[in-house]
Formats: structure tokens, sequence, C-alpha cells
């Protein structure tokens, strides 16, 4: 359907009817902002005068595809929450689309969320009108949840619509979501309507309406656009890996090198001596010690020796532990052994000295060592790091649907 020209019955103005048809209702002059009827020989309805034209990368009279559809936008109409109000933060735009093949649509611009619609005469399993957020129903073979309700209030008309739309008109809005689709009911004057909705690329349609250069504000929060987070799904899938493979090295280790023991002993004194043999050199030599200590501890300086008496390792060890009942709650802090990790050049016998010249006693220790160690710690703290990275993707996942439902938690405290 080609174009055709009108003149302004209020200004002169020459305009131009895009989508003109028998189903176009008003048409809104660009210069004074008349809203005409086209039924009535284009008598002036009301005007919208001094309201600034809201903010979006669209334009009444733009051309572009949707879903393989040639469209071009022939009106829009502004909303608000707040009845009175003129175009301003809360406001969000529905643009009226005219297909020569496919009839009407409509394009929903809300800081930077892009949505269309087409009306649907299939009616969902339940009433929308009754339902509270989160009870699901069925539409179309799918299960959708309802979201929420609320009334919008018109605060902007530009170019052809196929109804009458004036300034603080209410629509009754009841919406349900299954993203990235949406269905909603519309009750306005008595009417009640159904529409389906999906949510889209924003910056696929800007190209195809010929918007190059367009600095959208951030893209808020819609609850139509499906969560996505191809980042931290590829972070969790890949530690998720690492963590299966950290945990078989940790029970590889655990049964086949957690060392060979080549001393075993125990003493009441506050030094010792403990000679013992390495067959593997360079290998860690893991010392396990624990010690009879009851709300008390212990302290040693431990020497190890080469066959010449020369020292080629040294350390200091401290075991402690105590624990009582307070407070109707019982408590401990600290443990009755430790383990120390040294290594030897060379292969030989060895000599282990404790001594413990700060103790005001002697403390039953009990010693062990081990040759050939691997350490399976290493691979623990991997494995525990692995385990949280592996979680990022749930955890925005929860962070999503909190916030996709946040709404109804306000409702539930108010």
């Amino acid at each position: 359907m080609s174009a055709y020209a009108i003149t302004c019955p209020n200004c002169g103005g020459a305009l131009e009817a895009l989508g003109g048809s028998r189903q176009i209702a008003t048409l809104t002059c660009k210069y004074c902002a008349s809203v005409l009827d086209v039924e009535n020989e284009y008598k002036v309805l009301y005007q919208f005068q001094k309201i600034p034209l809201p903010k979006s990368p669209f334009r009444v009279g733009m051309k572009g595809s949707i879903k393989g559809i040639e469209f071009t936008i022939i009106g829009m109409v502004a909303y608000s929450c707040v009845k009175g109000r003129s175009v301003g933060e809360d406001t969000w735009i529905d643009f009226m689309l005219h297909s020569p093949t496919h009839g009407y649509a409509w394009l929903s611009y809300e800081e930077g969320n892009v949505i269309f619609s087409r009306t649907t005469r299939k009616l969902p399993s339940s009433n929308l009108l009754t339902l509270a957020p989160r009870d699901k129903f069925k539409f179309d073979g799918e299960t959708y949840q309802f979201y929420e309700h609320y009334v919008a209030y018109v605060t902007f008309v530009q170019g052809e619509l196929t109804y009458i739309a004036k300034k603080d008109d209410a629509v009754s809005i009841y919406d349900a979501i299954k993203p990235p689709f949406g269905l909603t009911l519309e009750r306005s004057k008595g009417e009640l309507e159904y529409s389906i909705s999906e949510y889209l690329d924003s910056q696929e349609v800007y190209e195809s309406f010929g918007i190059k250069i367009y600095k959208d504000i951030e893209v808020a929060f819609h609850p139509l656009k499906p969560f996505s987070s191809p980042i931290a799904k590829t972070i969790s899938n890949i530690s998720s890996v690492f963590m299966l493979i950290s945990l078989a090295m940790v029970l590889i280790i655990s049964l086949f090198f957690s060392g060979n023991l080549v001393k075993e002993d125990a003493f009441s004194a506050k030094s010792r001596e403990i000679k013992f043999h390495i067959n593997k050199p360079n290998h860690l030599v893991e010392l396990n010690i624990r010690a009879n200590v009851n709300n008390s501890w212990v302290y040693y300086d431990i020497t190890v020796l080469n066959e010449q008496n020369d020292e080629v390792y040294s350390m200091a060890e401290e075991i402690s532990y105590y624990h009582g009942y307070e407070d109707g709650e019982s408590w401990s802090e600290g443990s009755d052994s430790v383990e120390a990790y040294f290594k030897v050049k060379e292969a030989g016998d060895y000599t282990l000295v404790f001594n413990a010249p700060e103790n005001p006693r002697a403390v039953y220790t009990e010693v062990k060592i081990y040759e050939n160690v691997v350490r399976v710690l290493y691979f623990v703290i991997a494995s525990v790091i692995f385990a949280i990275l592996s979680l990022i993707y749930l955890v925005r996942l929860v962070l999503y649907y909190s916030k996709l439902w946040k709404h109804t938690q306000e409702e539930d405290d108010d």
C-alpha cells in the first residue's frame, strides 16, 4: 500500500500517511502535534503540545526487517506507570509497525531493550486476570509463568494508530513470561486483547532499520531477556574439568604416592636423636609428629644431620591443643599433630635431633618418617579453587532469577 498526502486542518502542514488503510483510526501532525480523526475527515481530536519527543533510536517512517518481514514504523505511543507524567526516565515506547503483506505489529523500546509483539487470538489455559506472580499455565503448548500486573498511562502519541489514544488514557497490563517469549493481556475501555512477544537483539534490529550509530544507554534488566553468561559458562565448564582432574590426582596420590615409612619412634624426653635411612634422595621426606598435649603445648627445635654430623636442614615446630566448654558451647583450637617436609641430596643414614629446652616438662611424642612423598595439599587447594570457579555460572543464574522475581518479594514485604 503506497503512502498518500494529507493536509493538517489545524496548521496546514503537509502530512504523509505511511500505513494508510481502513484500519487506521488516527494520524498525528508532526508539526503541531494535533491528533486527527481519520474516520471523521481528519478532525482535530486533541493536541500533544509542548511534550518532547521520547528518547529512542527509532523514528516514525523508518523501514526495516524483523524475522524476515519488511515493516515500516507508522506510529508510536509512549507510556508511563505514573499518571500525568510527561515523557521521562520511566517512559517506554510502543512503535506501531505496518507490513503490506503481514499487517500490523508492535516494536517496543525500553532502556535499550527491544521487543517484537503481535496480537493473537489464541487463549491461555488460565485467566491471566486471576493469576499471582510465578503461577504457571499453558499457552500454545508451552509453560508460562505469570509475572506482574500494572497500569500504564499514555504520555505521548505520534504518527498513525489503529485506535484513538489520548494523554493519560489508562490500560491495565498483565504480563506472563517464558524468556525470550512473553504473553500480555491488555485491558482498556472494557476490551481485552492478547499479544505474544519476543525479545530481540537490539543491535541486529538497529542495523536492519539503518541505524548506523546509536550510543544507547546501558541495556537495563528486562524479564523477557533470557539469561546468558557465555564467559561464566566457559569458566565453569573448564573449571569443572580441572576440578575433576585435581580430585583424581588427590585420590591417586593418596593411594599410591603417600610415601614409604622408613622410621617410627616415640619418646618422653626434652631431647631425642632418631636415626633413619633415605633410599631416594631429592624427593620429599615427611616428618609426622604427634604430641600428647591436652590444654598445653610443646615446642621443638629440630635438626637433620648427615653421616658426618653436618647440619643439612633445620626447622622449628610448635604443637598446641586447647579445648573447653563455655556459655553452653564446647570449643577447641589447635591440633595435637603437625607435618613438616624437607629434602636431602644424597641417599644414606641421617639423624633427626629433637630439642625442647623451653618446655616445662617432657611430653610423650610419636614420630613417623616417610620418604618419596608427593604432597596432596596442592591438589586439594586446586580442587577447592576450581570448585569455586565451577560455581560461577550457577551463582550468576541464581542472581538472575533472584532479580527476575524480586518484585514479588517486594510485594510480599509490603
